[in-house]
């Protein structure tokens, strides 16, 4: 009857010794280092840019727009000089969209302008530094289909 009651107390007790964790199994042994910041880190800036829509009835006035809305004086004066000549002077004006961002300094700088008027498309972009015409077709009377 011994020999039962202690294989019994045996088994509980390494039952409860596998339920239970104990002091010695739970310890953990991190290794931490000391690692300090680099003092130029970069500092995150936001990716912003905008999408103006412009109507010029008369064909004239695109630099003025652009001051008006905060883009800086030379991209201002590049797109009107690009866009010389494709703004619909004299035969109804046109719609212009102008994307525009803004740089970590907050200066607003011209990327796209797309100048539509009742015959021509013209689209011009950043192309490196400066501003170019990267296409000028005709305007489509009829409906596209996508």
């Amino acid at each position: 009857m011994m020999l039962r009651a202690t294989v019994v107390w045996t088994a509980v007790a390494a039952g409860l010794s596998l339920a239970l964790p104990g002091a010695a199994s739970a310890a953990e042994h991190a290794i931490f280092l000391n690692a300090p910041a680099a003092a130029g880190s970069m500092v995150p800036k936001l990716a912003v840019q905008f999408q103006l829509k412009l109507r010029l009835p008369e064909g004239r006035g695109l630099a003025r727009l652009l001051l008006d809305a905060g883009v800086s004086e030379g991209d201002a004066a590049e797109a009107a000089r690009v866009a010389a000549g494709h703004l619909g002077a004299g035969s109804g004006g046109c719609q212009a969209r102008v994307s525009v961002e803004r740089s970590a300094a907050g200066v607003f700088s011209v990327v796209r302008v797309q100048l539509v008027t009742d015959a021509r498309e013209t689209v011009i972009e950043r192309r490196g530094a400066e501003l170019t015409i990267s296409s000028d077709t005709p305007t489509r009377s009829a409906p596209r289909l996508v």
